[in-house]
């Protein structure tokens, strides 16, 4: 632990981390190695992880999550509670739901299996202008992915997916459709909350929250160190609001940081 340095933003990191591990890790940061007095307790520090730090970092940094499929039975569609109510409880760990779609023969071809009429091999063959022998494979990526996009506007105007409203709060996602196939939920799901505490930028914003509660703690109250030195409570609130709002920028620049928003059709 001794050689972790949480301000490498480069890299990967393959070590996951327990709360335990990362609350004396920053209990250190705040007393530097125990050579100062511990004055804010490890409890806070947990809450401050419990509490700010991994909601904020699984809403709005997009490596603290991956996508996940859900197949939802068509018998639970039949119970006396979704008769009454519509809606229906997702697991917790469900950060955002992004599609649902219904599985029947006809929807098959939008869960990623490609359609023959809409493959490379048949679409240049039927393509005067793009003969198999004469075309690069440049030109068949492209080709292939005019296709695709084609195919993604007629799934918008197609039937295969489910209106839907959910409640990331709550974990209660309420169907607007009626519904009478089993479905497919596309979301986004957390990680394990032992991989996210041991990437850099989550220590240094959960360093960044320590920094600042404990000059609100120093600075409501006199607090005399070793040789009657006292702490500098502007300075230790400067400091964490600089290492908050460094990681909440870091992560506004990352690409698909918008993945929350939620798509409804």
């Amino acid at each position: 632990m001794s050689n972790y340095n949480p301000n490498n933003l480069e890299g990967g990191h393959s070590k996951s981390m327990t709360i335990e591990e990362l609350v004396d890790l920053v209990d250190a940061e705040l007393t530097f190695d125990c050579a100062l007095p511990q004055v804010l307790p490890p409890r806070t520090i947990r809450r401050l992880i419990e509490t700010q730090a991994r909601p904020w970092f699984y809403q709005y940094y997009f490596y603290s999550v991956q996508k996940n499929y859900f197949f939802l039975d068509r018998k639970l569609f039949e119970t006396d509670h979704f008769t009454r109510y519509k809606w229906i409880y997702l697991p917790e760990d469900i950060q955002t739901v992004i599609k649902i779609y219904k599985v029947d023969n006809r929807s098959l071809f939008q869960l990623g299996i490609n359609s023959p009429n809409l493959s490379v091999n048949l679409g240049t063959s039927n393509n005067s202008y793009l003969q198999s022998y004469m075309t690069t494979i440049g030109e068949l990526g492209i080709y292939k992915t005019v296709i695709d996009s084609f195919a993604d506007m007629l799934n918008q105007l197609s039937l295969s997916t489910v209106k839907y409203d959910y409640n990331q709060m709550a974990n209660r996602l309420n169907l607007l459709t009626s519904v009478n196939t089993n479905l497919i939920i596309e979301s986004y799901v957390n990680i394990e909350a032992e991989h996210l505490y041991s990437d850099p930028l989550f220590i240094r914003y959960v360093n960044g929250l320590a920094k600042t509660k404990l000059s609100e703690l120093v600075g409501r109250y006199e607090f005399n160190l070793v040789g009657d030195v006292k702490y500098n409570p502007a300075a230790l609130k400067e400091e964490g609001k600089a290492d908050i709002d460094y990681v909440e920028e870091y992560i506004k620049k990352i690409p698909n940081s918008n993945f929350v928003v939620v798509n409804r059709r």
